[in-house]
């Protein structure tokens, strides 16, 4: 039994990997001598890339311009809530999509975000006074490809009473 033991450590340890490399194993010119039971590749090295945080800040309101009040909830005869916004640390402009939902319809503006100083007018939807209830306003990334969902960038709700 124990010669049998023996054997068995002698095989496991003979093809350990962390088994130094004796003189016997190597030609001439300091290759191994026997490559068979090595895999040959390359690894292209990534380039480094830099981190991009976006922070945006938003602002819902039933004036389109001048001093804004930024409202969760708008009377029903608001006739239009608009998105003001504002994109800080974006290093090109990004085209987005702002989808307004409302129950189960939803409705879906172009536009673009563009890294800024101050508060500026994105979007905006017209409400009817029979639209009360629940509604959600979202910042959608333009999809990467056909069939892949939009990444929700920002979302808020609000309520028309």
């Amino acid at each position: 039994m124990r010669v049998l033991f023996s054997i068995a450590a002698a095989l496991v340890l003979a093809g350990c990997a962390d088994q130094p490399i004796t003189s016997d194993q190597l030609e001439p010119g300091g290759m191994l001598r026997d490559v068979r039971d090595q895999a040959a590749f390359s690894v292209d090295r990534a380039e480094p890339q830099r981190a991009n945080f976006v922070q945006l800040s938003t602002v819902l309101a039933a004036e389109s311009n001048g001093a804004l009040r930024d409202g969760d909830s708008f009377d029903a005869e608001v006739g239009t809530v608009h998105l003001h916004l504002r994109a800080d640390g974006l290093a090109s402009a990004r085209a987005v999509s702002f989808r307004w939902i409302h129950g189960d319809t939803a409705t879906i503006e172009r536009g673009t975000l563009e890294d800024g100083r101050q508060l500026s007018l994105a979007s905006s939807v017209a409400i009817a006074p029979h639209q009360v209830g629940p509604w959600r306003v979202e910042v959608l990334a333009e999809p990467e490809g056909t069939g892949v969902p939009p990444e929700v960038l920002f979302s808020r709700e609000f309520t028309i009473e």
